[in-house]
């Protein structure tokens, strides 16, 4: 299998996460992800998701994305919320 080397674009998701603060939110996004063409981060990027179908890759970088925003919404104080 190749590593795609084009951008995804995936839509990460949060729904009823409490900030710090108590409150809850639900947060959308739009997140573009492109492996690097560096030789190192190819080797990487082909040790994880190795025998991965491109849904899979996909399902496991959204994943880590909404795990990311979860903690920083977790941390957050103040909001500006866009409507």
């Amino acid at each position: 299998m190749e590593i795609q080397k084009q951008v995804i674009t995936l839509n990460p998701r949060c729904e009823n996460v409490e900030t710090s603060l108590g409150v809850q939110v639900t947060v959308t996004g739009v997140a573009q992800v492109k492996v690097m063409k560096e030789e190192k981060v190819l080797k990487i990027a082909s040790e994880q998701f190795l025998g991965m179908t491109p849904e899979d890759i996909r399902g496991t970088i959204l994943m880590t994305l909404e795990g990311h925003l979860r903690a920083i919404l977790g941390k957050a104080k103040k909001f500006l919320l866009i409507c």
